[in-house]
C-alpha cells in the first residue's frame, strides 16, 4: 500500500498505519487519509465543489498522477484526503446550524421512499428471524410503530417549502469534526437531517435537552414544512435500526438493543414535549398518541 501512494501521489510517507479500513499518514507534517470509496463519484464531487466553493472547510481531494479521484485497489477504489485541518472537538448545533451551505438547484427529499423500503426490508427479515433474537422481537413493533408514525408525517409536507442545504449522511453518537469536515459524508438534504440526527442520538447520552431543542427550533426560523420534517426525523428510530443491524451481521450482542429500548418510554415522553412546543407554534398534523 506504501509503494502504490507514493507511486500514485509522489508523497514521503511517515508514520504509516491503518485504521477501521483506512490508511493514515502524514508527510510533510500534514496529515493524510486514504480511504475507501462508495457511492456516485460525480455526485459526490459536485458536492465537494460546492462547498469549496462555499468557503466552508472539508478536507481536500487529491487527484492522483493521472488526475483522477479515484486510486484502486485490489480491484477497489480509494481516494486520498489531505487534511489542513485535524479536529477531535465533538460536533454540536452549533456546529451544525452555522455549518449553512444553501442548495440552489433542483432537489426532491427521498425519505418516504427510502424509509418505506427499509421498513418492508426490516419486517420480512424480523419474520423469518424472529425465532432467533428474541430481544429484537420483542421490540420490533414499537419501532416499526414509530417508524410508520413518522412516514405518515411526510404526507403533510410541501416540496415547496423544503430549503436544501449540504448535510451529511448521519450525525453519529459523539462525532468528531473531522469527520463531519469528510466530503465523503455530504448529501444534499433538508437541514433538519442533521439537526434531527444529532438530537436523536445526543438524546441518550444526555447530551442534549428539551430547551436546547426548542431554544434552536427558534434560531432556525423553520417554517411549517419543516418543523414536520424536523419532527419525523425525531420519529423515525435509526439509533434502534443502526444496533438492530450490527446484531444481525454478528458484530454485537444483542443485548446491546437494551441501550434504547430501555428509555423508550423516557425518548417517548421527550418527543411529546417536543411535539406540544411545536404544535403550539406551527401548524402541523395532529399525532393523536402524542395529545394524551
Amino acid at each position: 500500500m506504501k509503494n502504490l501512494i507514493n507511486y500514485y501521489y509522489n508523497l514521503d510517507l511517515k508514520a504509516f498505519k491503518k485504521s477501521e479500513g483506512k490508511f493514515i499518514f502524514q508527510s510533510d507534517n500534514k496529515f493524510y487519509e486514504f480511504i475507501p470509496f462508495y457511492g456516485d463519484v460525480n455526485v459526490f464531487y459536485k458536492n465537494y465543489i460546492t462547498v469549496v466553493n462555499s468557503n466552508k472547510y472539508c478536507h481536500q481531494i487529491i487527484f492522483n498522477k493521472e488526475k483522477k479521484i479515484l486510486t484502486f485497489y485490489e480491484s477497489k477504489p480509494y481516494l486520498l484526503l489531505k487534511k489542513n485541518l485535524s479536529i477531535n472537538n465533538k460536533v454540536n448545533l452549533k456546529e451544525i446550524i452555522t455549518y449553512d451551505i444553501p442548495i440552489h438547484c433542483e432537489v426532491k427529499l427521498e425519505w418516504k421512499k427510502l424509509w418505506k423500503e427499509k421498513i418492508d426490508y426490516y419486517e420480512y427479515q424480523m419474520s423469518q428471524l424472529a425465532h432467533k433474537y428474541k430481544k429484537l422481537k420483542n421490540s420490533f413493533d414499537y419501532y416499526i410503530g414509530l417508524s410508520e408514525t413518522a412516514i405518515n408525517l411526510l404526507n403533510y409536507a410541501k416540496e415547496k417549502d423544503i430549503r436544501f442545504f449540504m448535510c451529511h449522511r448521519r450525525i453519529k453518537q459523539n462525532e468528531k469534526l473531522d469527520d463531519f469536515f469528510n466530503p465523503v459524508n455530504f448529501v444534499v438534504d433538508s437541514k433538519t437531517r442533521d439537526i434531527g440526527e444529532y438530537i436523536k442520538i445526543n438524546y441518550f447520552t444526555k447530551n442534549v435537552d428539551y430547551d436546547d431543542v426548542c431554544r434552536y427550533i427558534d434560531i432556525l426560523n423553520f417554517n411549517d414544512t419543516e418543523c414536520i420534517l424536523l419532527l419525523a426525523r425525531l420519529m423515525y428510530p435509526s439509533y434502534y435500526f443502526d444496533i438492530y443491524d450490527q446484531i444481525i451481521q454478528g458484530f454485537i450482542g444483542e443485548e446491546k438493543i437494551e441501550v434504547y429500548t430501555k428509555k423508550n418510554a423516557s425518548y417517548e415522553a421527550f418527543l411529546k414535549k417536543i411535539y406540544i412546543y411545536i404544535r403550539l407554534n406551527f401548524r402541523i398534523p395532529e399525532i393523536e398518541w402524542l395529545e394524551n
